[in-house]
């Protein structure tokens, strides 16, 4: 999965809590019981809305990471920068 190492546990657990959602959302719909199967499947929607975050942080770091890089590779020492922008 492409998340931050930190955040794998995190990532599986809410992997996780999607199928589990959509496993109890499903059942609930067969035995009719709509609301319940809504509940389910608003519940499905928060896991993934936070599977999704972890998945931006990872590709804004590897952004991150791919302009250092890139400013390595130019001769621009990335320390610099940042003590200038610190003010120093």
């Amino acid at each position: 999965m492409n998340v931050l190492p930190k955040d794998e546990q995190m990532a599986l657990e809410l992997k996780r809590c999607c199928r589990t959602s959509l496993h109890r959302a499903l059942s609930a719909a067969i035995m009719e019981r709509i609301d319940e199967a809504e509940r389910w499947a608003k519940e499905f929607l928060r896991c993934k809305h936070d599977l999704d975050e972890l998945i931006r942080r990872k590709e804004e770091h590897d952004q991150l990471v791919q302009i250092v890089k890139t400013l390595e590779e130019r001769g621009i020492d990335i320390m610099l920068v940042v003590r200038k922008d610190n003010g120093q």
